[in-house]
């Protein structure tokens, strides 16, 4: 049996040493077992392939987002409800991956889905004119981020990374952005720069012209001396506006920050005056209250905001900041030119998304969520880890808050060693991305739905079937060789 320890989710060292015999020494599942799996959902989701089929006639692909692209097929989801997912052949699943990480305190809440409702059948669904549910939100997102004086709410994180970056430009009156390697900040032409995993430049920026990109530059994820190195140079450029980073690491700590990271980065950006971005769609109000910063003790001079802040609805994304850099984006199509940035959106602040948001914060607020999730993921996490050892199957088990990574192949880390050459790196995560995507597959044939078989998410309700949730581990991690 094995003896691997109990992995600290912060702990980026130790998490780095395990995933070397993660890439090196993973196992996979029997092909037997596949064979039983395609077979299973050939069979039990067969309105799923068949409707997903016909989509495709007039959907690119069939499906519209990128979590909803299971394997061998997408599910078509009819019920969300509690902790579980319902598809249209009438299956049901453990829902661990939370629409992304939006809705951490279960499906179709309920005081969620009253104040919804309420607000439909008195304000509306849209006026285009004020709400009081706007100033609500705010006041709340404002109370629990310290470093945020104002808030302006946006269509999505994408676009809310949109305005950072706006933002920091106007106000610093430079140009240069700095991102960490491999993390997605969004897909607007600035930040489509080195995402998915480290060193992939340009690989992702399709339609997106040369010169789009040439002020944006990465680096590696917990190296300050490239960090201070890449300010320098920027100097000749005129300087860098801001350092953009997703705070516990690329794709939500699959390849972590290490702890201590978040203060040395702040003392650069003030040595440099340059302003940090703390992406915070996955992390706000996920982590804890006061997201990130509040766990880290670190204040982001522009913080980015989403998912949980639109309680699951629509035109959730925002920016927070201090009053001198908000004044920037004072709403108005008046006012003079060169004053203010332009940004808008019709659906921003909608009745209906800000009274979820609001209310999913006076939830979490109410049922101390945070403490229970993170007693449950704790536990959760330690349990997978002797299940992991039970069965000899290296693994990559940690936890950040109610942000989970269950990696038995190690596809996020694999381009971070320098000792692999290109063709081993390509050869490395095809293999380790099929074997990713067939994990996943297996998980939900037993039941349980992860976001790519690696990334998953708790929430208040799951807390309750988590015992389910590990049978079903076990089941899978039996048929692993």
């Amino acid at each position: 049996m094995l003896n691997q320890s109990y992995l600290n989710g912060y702990d980026a060292a130790a998490i780095r040493e395990r995933a070397v015999s993660v890439i090196e020494n993973g196992k996979r599942l029997k092909q037997d077992a596949l064979d039983r799996y395609r077979k299973q959902f050939d069979e039990k989701c067969a309105t799923s392939k068949s409707t997903i089929n016909e989509a495709k006639n007039y959907i690119p692909g069939g499906v519209q987002h990128n979590l909803a692209l299971n394997h061998p097929f997408p599910l078509n989801i009819v019920k969300a409800e509690g902790p579980y997912l319902y598809d249209i052949d009438g299956n049901r699943y453990i829902d661990l991956l939370n629409g992304g990480g939006v809705t951490i305190l279960g499906n179709n809440y309920p005081a969620v889905r009253d104040a919804v409702i309420e607000t439909i059948n008195t304000t509306g669904y849209l006026t285009g004119l004020y709400h009081d549910y706007e100033k609500k939100l705010a006041e709340k997102i404002c109370s629990y981020y310290p470093s945020c004086d104002k808030f302006r709410m946006l269509g999505s994180g994408t676009e809310a990374v949109m305005v950072a970056i706006r933002l920091a430009r106007a106000f610093t009156g430079k140009d240069q952005i700095v991102k960490l390697k491999g993390c997605y900040n969004g897909w607007s032409d600035h930040v489509v720069y080195d995402v998915r995993t480290v060193n992939t430049g340009t690989s992702f920026a399709v339609g997106v012209p040369d010169d789009t990109l040439k002020n944006t530059s990465a680096v590696m994820i917990n190296d300050l001396e490239a960090l201070e190195q890449r300010f320098i140079e920027n100097e000749a450029k005129g300087g860098t506006a801001a350092f953009l980073i997703e705070p516990i690491g690329q794709d939500s700590g699959g390849v972590p920050v290490q702890l201590g990271y978040h203060k040395k980065v702040r003392e650069l950006c003030d040595k440099y005056g340059v302003l940090l971005i703390m992406d915070e769609v996955v992390t706000g109000f996920r982590l804890g209250m006061g997201g990130a910063q509040a766990t880290f003790d670190v204040k982001a001079d522009i913080t980015v905001f989403g998912k949980i802040i639109g309680g699951g609805f629509p035109s959730a994304g925002g920016v927070g900041a201090r009053d001198e850099i908000m004044s920037l984006c004072t709403p108005g199509v008046s006012h003079s030119a060169g004053k203010t940035i332009m940004l808008g959106g019709t659906l921003s602040a909608n009745p209906v998304s800000c009274a979820a948001g609001y209310t999913v914060i006076c939830e979490l607020e109410r049922t101390n969520a945070h403490e229970k999730l993170e007693v449950a993921t704790e536990k959760f996490a330690r349990d997978l880890t002797d299940l992991a050892n039970k069965y000899e199957i290296p693994a990559i088990i940690t936890h950040q808050g109610s942000i989970m990574q269950i990696d038995v192949t190690g596809f996020k880390h694999i381009a971070t060693f320098e000792n692999y050459s290109k063709e081993e790196i390509a050869e490395k995560r095809a293999e380790a991305g099929k074997r990713m995507n067939e994990f996943a597959m297996a998980l939900a044939a037993e039941g349980v739905i992860v976001a790519a078989g690696n990334k998953t998410f708790l929430n208040l309700q799951t807390i309750d079937v988590l015992d389910d949730a590990l049978a079903a581990y076990e089941r899978v991690f039996k048929e692993f060789e």
